[in-house]
């Protein structure tokens, strides 16, 4: 596998010394994702404001296969090479076209003063770009609940250090957007740079989660009118690499008379467990954002989502029931359990009782939101394209 990975890096190299030759360099903003395939809703955030203050911008969305990704950068596959070529040669057709999409990339950014991406990019990180190339790191999260990057080498969910060292994991970044002054040092160890390079300004998320959207929300009622009967309660779950959640345990115990249990699952897990008694919602038909405004109650464990749902006001709950195991296979950064032990439960019994009991710790809750979610006053996506204008011309 390193040699894989020394070639392709050498490879990468030079056809990068050769593209900046013969490329000009332009007040441009170039946008870089292999989290989707479509624009985000950060980027389209800050995209709308870049076209009202008449700012050059181009966009590549080219998702990685999340098999291919997770057989590479995991240290628990990682040292199996051969199942790393056998997922290549079995998404041939995907793989090469993502490879091609990298020389576009190169192109872009060597055209670019300014290159802004939302998770870890090879061209980006591996690369000299040229002088006066600034790199925004805006995270596809608002917060690093759950260890990743740097924090995570050498657990076995994390990342392999010899990968990260050869591929220059996170290298390059010149700002680092943050959701909170609290996020900051995990960010900073997670990116494996000075806490200097972190800005707590947020993102375009932050905005969107502060408004109302009352659009949205007759839509969800009228696809799903059992919403407006009773208290709405969402369990999000974060991506677990045993592909596991323990929803069932959670059903099982829920009191379907008082509260509606709304299930949206993780993109990368297929849950085939369908309980006539709950509502499932499709991602592709309503975001979980929007979900999220209107419930009351949203359970989760180690997802950023906690943030998002207390920029809006809603009440968290923390189901970490193999919290001894992800901490150790994967690490975490709030230690739940000790840290807001009231809202935070291993027993799906105990989090179902917090709800229907109506013994909701506000101070607790007060408490998490004062340290994790922005203190910020105006608009983050405002803050992002002003530092994105100081960059453009070198105001800094």
């Amino acid at each position: 596998m390193n040699i894989f990975l020394h070639l392709l890096k050498f490879h990468l190299i030079t056809v990068y010394f050769f593209i900046k030759l013969i490329t000009r360099q332009k007040k441009q903003v170039v946008f870089l994702s292999r989290q989707y395939n479509d624009i985000s809703l950060n980027y389209a955030g800050v995209i709308d404001l870049l076209e009202e203050e008449g700012i050059t911008y181009k966009c590549v969305c080219k998702k990685v296969l999340s098999s291919i990704n997770d057989s590479v950068r995991t240290q628990g596959n990682y040292s199996n090479g051969q199942t790393f070529f056998k997922k290549i040669l079995k998404n041939f057709k995907e793989s090469l076209s993502y490879y091609f999409s990298l020389y576009s990339q190169m192109r872009l950014i060597a055209e670019s003063k300014v290159v802004i991406v939302d998770g870890y990019n090879i061209v980006v990180s591996l690369l000299k770009h040229k002088k006066g190339t600034k790199v925004i790191q805006m995270w596809h999260a608002l917060g690093a609940i759950k260890q990743f990057g740097y924090q995570s080498i050498g657990k076995k969910d994390g990342i392999n250090s010899d990968m990260a060292r050869i591929l220059k994991m996170h290298n390059n970044y010149d700002y680092i957007l943050s959701g909170s002054e609290g996020m900051n040092p995990f960010f900073a160890e997670a990116f494996n740079t000075d806490i200097s390079h972190v800005l707590a300004i947020g993102t375009p998320t932050v905005d969107y989660m502060r408004k109302k959207n009352p659009e949205a929300k007759k839509k969800i009622f009228k696809r799903y009118p059992q919403m407006k009967k009773k208290t709405n309660v969402l369990y999000s779950p974060t991506f677990r690499n045993d592909k596991q959640d323990n929803t069932q345990s959670l059903i099982d115990v829920f009191d379907f008379e008082k509260c509606n249990l709304i299930i949206t699952n993780h993109p990368k897990v297929d849950n085939n467990t369908l309980d006539s008694r709950v509502i499932y919602i499709n991602r592709d038909e309503f975001s979980t954002f929007d979900i999220v405004k209107v419930v009351d109650y949203v359970i989760t464990d180690y997802s950023a989502l906690m943030i998002d749902a207390a920029i809006a006001n809603k009440k968290i709950l923390l189901y970490v029931y193999d919290y001894d195991k992800y901490s150790k296979d994967n690490g975490v950064n709030i230690e739940m359990l000790k840290d807001f032990p009231h809202i935070s439960s291993k027993s799906a019994e105990e989090i179902v009782k917090i709800i229907t009991d109506d013994r909701y710790d506000e101070e607790e809750y007060a408490e998490f939101k004062k340290l994790y979610t922005p203190n910020i006053k105006g608009s983050s996506t405002k803050k992002i394209v002003d530092l994105i204008k100081r960059c453009l011309t070198d105001e800094h």
